[in-house]
C-alpha cells in the first residue's frame, strides 16, 4: 500500500485537493473543520511529517493576522470607530449628500488599517439607520458598505487577512517580505475602477425593495436617571452641549428639577446639581457611563463602605412579591447594598422614569453590587442573577492610545523597515498594558476559526509541496500559459484565483495558489511577485457572490439578498476591478 501511495503521491494528494473544494462548496462543515480533516487526511497518507506540520505554526501570517485582529479590537473597544460611525449619523441631520461621503470615506480610511469584517460589523446597524432617514432602500447602501470596504482593504498589506497570507505564504517561498504600502499603488487603481463602477452603474444594476420598513432596534435600551452632581461635567452647561449624554446609543426623555418636569424651553437653560435626566441607553453605553464616575445613575438607598463593585443583569421571576412596586419602593434596595442602574423590559418600553417604573415578570434590571451582596440577592431567589456579562463598557480615555498605537505600528513596520510581525505583536503588548482592551477581549478578538482554517491549509499547503501535487500542477499548466503574454498571464491568474474564491474560502484559494504561481513564474522567467500580487488582489477582491469574502455574507443576511442580486452587480464589478488591476500590476511590476 506504502508503495502505491509514494509512487502516485501528486496525482493522490490533488484528488484530496479537490475533494476538499467539494466539501468547501457544499458547506456541510464549517470551513476551518474541512481544512483541518485535509491536513489530518495529508498526515494519515503520510505526504505531511511532523516537521512539516509544525511550519504552519512557524509562519509568520497566522501571528501576524491574529495580533492585527488584536489592535482592531482595541479601536472598537475604546468605541474610536463606534464615534466615527455616530458622526455619520449627526451629519445625515444636516446634508444627505455629505452623510455618504463621509461614510465612504470612514469605510474606506478604516478598513485599509483595520480588518474589514469588523468595519462592516460596526457600520452595519448605522448604514440601516441612514438608509431610513434618507429615505432610500436599504438594498442600495448595504452591497456598496461591502464592496468599498473590500476595495479599500486591497489598498495595503495590513487591510485583508488575505493579503497577509499570501505574503506570508510567498516569503516561506523564497520570496522577499512584502511591505505594508508596496501593494498601495496597484489598491488605489482597484479602489477608483471599483468605485467609479458603482458610482457609475450601481444604482442601475443594484436591487431595490419596496418594502424596505423600519427595524426595531438591535438591542434592547435601558431606561435609567442621571443626576447632575457637582463634578458632573453637565453642571451649568445646557443639555445639548453636554456630549455624554448625547452619544449614539442614548436618548435623553426628559429633564426634571426636584419633582417638577422641566418644558421643553427649560431645557434651554444650564443644568444644575440636583437636576435629573431621565434616558434610555444600550447596555454598553450605560455602562460607560456608570464606570465613567462622572454621574450619579439609577437608585440606590443602602450604602457599604469597601469592596470592589460588579456589573450583573438581574431577571425578575414570576414569584417575585415586589411586582407591581416602583423600582424605589423594591425591597432589594433596603435588604442590600446594591444599585439600580437601568431597567428593560421586551415588547414594551417601561417608564416614565426609573424610580417610578413598576416591576413586571420578565423585567431585566442592571444591578451593581459587591459579589457577597450579588450572591445574597441571587439567593433570595425571586430574581435571576447572572454576573457574566457579556457587554464591556467603552474605554473612551485610551481611545487616543489606541489609534497612537495603531499609526506606531504601521509607521515602524513601513518607514523604519521593522518587520510587521514584531511591530505588531509589541503594539498588542502596549494595548494590553495601557488598558485600551482586556486580555479577555483580546482572546475574543482572535477569531478561532479564521486563524484554525489559514493553520490547517497552511498545512495542506506543505502535504501538497511535499507529495508533488504542486509541480505537477505547474507542469500541466505551462504549455497552456508558455505563449502568453506577460500581462495575459497576470490577467488570467487574477481571473482564475477570483473565479475560485467566489465559490471557495480565499484563505484556502490563496494557500494554494500563491505557491503555484511562483513556480509558474520562476518556469517561465517572468517576476513571480508580480502573480503572487495578482493571486493576493484577485483573492480579496470578491464581488459576485455572498459566499466569496465574510463581508459579503455579513449583509447578504442583513439586507435579505438574494444570491442573484450579487451576481448582476458583481459580475461587471469583478470584470472592470480585475482588468484594472491586472494593468496595474503589469505596468508596475513587468513593464
Amino acid at each position: 500500500m506504502q508503495p502505491f501511495l509514494t509512487e502516485h503521491s501528486a496525482v493522490i494528494s490533488l484528488c484530496v485537493l479537490v475533494l476538499m473544494f467539494v466539501g468547501f462548496l457544499m458547506e456541510r462543515l464549517p470551513a476551518a473543520a474541512m481544512a483541518i480533516i485535509g491536513a489530518a487526511v495529508f498526515l494519515l497518507l503520510g505526504y505531511l511529517d511532523q516537521e512539516g506540520a509544525l511550519s504552519a505554526f512557524s509562519n509568520s501570517a497566522p501571528i501576524t493576522i491574529g495580533a492585527m485582529f488584536i489592535l482592531a479590537a482595541s479601536l472598537r473597544r475604546t468605541g474610536v470607530l463606534d464615534a466615527m460611525a455616530a458622526s455619520v449619523l449627526q451629519v445625515a441631520d444636516k446634508s444627505a449628500v455629505g452623510a455618504m461621503i463621509l461614510l465612504g470615506g470612514i469605510v474606506s480610511v478604516a478598513s485599509a488599517f483595520v480588518n474589514n469584517t469588523a468595519v462592516v460589523v460596526i457600520l452595519l446597524p448605522i448604514v440601516i439607520e441612514l438608509s431610513q432617514r434618507l429615505k432610500i432602500s436599504e438594498k442600495k447602501l448595504l452591497i456598496p458598505l461591502s464592496y468599498i470596504s473590500i476595495l479599500a482593504g486591497t489598498c495595503t498589506l495590513i487591510g485583508t487577512s488575505t493579503n497577509l497570507l499570501v505574503a506570508g505564504v510567498a516569503q516561506e517561498n523564497g520570496l522577499a517580505p512584502f511591505g505594508i504600502f508596496e501593494i498601495t499603488p496597484i489598491g488605489l487603481v482597484t479602489f477608483a475602477s471599483g468605485l467609479a463602477m458603482l458610482l457609475g452603474l450601481g444604482w442601475l444594476l443594484l436591487p431595490r425593495s419596496k418594502s424596505d420598513v423600519a427595524r426595531p432596534p438591535l438591542d434592547s435600551s435601558y431606561l435609567t436617571d442621571v443626576y447632575v452632581r457637582e463634578e458632573s461635567p453637565a453642571l451649568g452647561k445646557m443639555l445639548a452641549d453636554v456630549p455624554e449624554l448625547s452619544k449614539k446609543g442614548i436618548s435623553v426623555i426628559a429633564v426634571f428639577r426636584g419633582n417638577r418636569r422641566m418644558a421643553a424651553a427649560e431645557e434651554e437653560s444650564a443644568l444644575k446639581v440636583g437636576d435629573r435626566i431621565t434616558l434610555r441607553a444600550d447596555l454598553q453605553e450605560l455602562l460607560t457611563m456608570v464606570d465613567s464616575g462622572l454621574f450619579r445613575i439609577g437608585i440606590k438607598l443602602r450604602q457599604l463602605e469597601g469592596g470592589a463593585e460588579e456589573h450583573a443583569q438581574a431577571t425578575v421571576t414570576p414569584n417575585d412579591p415586589n411586582i407591581g412596586r416602583r423600582i424605589s419602593e423594591i425591597t432589594y434596595l433596603s435588604r442590600h447594598a446594591v444599585t439600580v442602574r437601568g431597567l428593560t423590559r421586551f415588547g414594551s418600553l417601561p417608564g416614565p422614569d426609573l424610580a417610578t417604573a413598576r416591576l413586571k415578570a420578565g423585567d431585566r434590571m442592571i444591578i451593581d453590587g459587591t459579589p457577597s451582596e450579588l450572591r445574597d440577592l441571587a439567593a433570595s431567589g425571586a430574581l435571576v442573577v447572572d454576573t457574566s456579562l457579556k457587554v464591556e463598557p467603552f474605554r473612551r480615555k485610551r481611545g487616543p492610545l489606541a489609534i497612537a498605537i495603531l499609526v506606531s505600528v504601521i509607521l515602524s513596520s513601513a518607514v523604519l523597515g521593522v518587520p510587521l510581525l514584531i511591530t505588531s505583536l509589541i503594539g498588542v503588548g502596549a494595548v494590553l498594558a495601557l488598558g485600551c482592551l482586556t486580555l479577555n477581549d483580546a482572546f475574543e478578538a482572535m477569531d478561532a476559526g479564521v486563524l484554525g482554517l489559514i493553520i490547517a491549509m497552511l498545512m495542506v499547503g506543505a502535504g501538497l509541496q511535499s507529495a508533488g501535487g504542486v509541480d505537477l500542477l505547474v507542469n500541466g499548466l505551462q504549455p497552456l500559459l508558455v505563449t502568453a503574454s506577460p500581462f495575459w498571464l497576470v490577467l488570467m491568474v487574477y481571473l482564475l484565483t477570483s473565479v475560485l474564491t467566489e465559490v471557495v474560502t480565499n484563505a484556502a484559494v490563496a494557500v494554494i495558489m500563491t505557491p503555484l504561481v511562483i513556480g509558474i513564474g520562476t518556469q517561465l522567467g517572468i517576476d513571480p511577485r508580480a502573480l503572487v500580487v495578482a493571486v493576493m488582489f484577485g483573492a480579496s477582491a470578491s464581488f459576485a457572490s455572498p459566499i466569496g469574502y465574510q463581508t459579503n455574507t455579513i449583509v447578504h443576511a442583513a439586507g435579505n439578498y438574494r444570491f442573484a442580486d450579487f451576481l448582476k452587480i458583481g459580475v461587471p464589478m469583478n470584470l472592470v476591478v480585475g482588468l484594472a488591476t491586472s494593468i496595474a500590476i503589469y505596468f508596475i511590476y513587468l513593464a
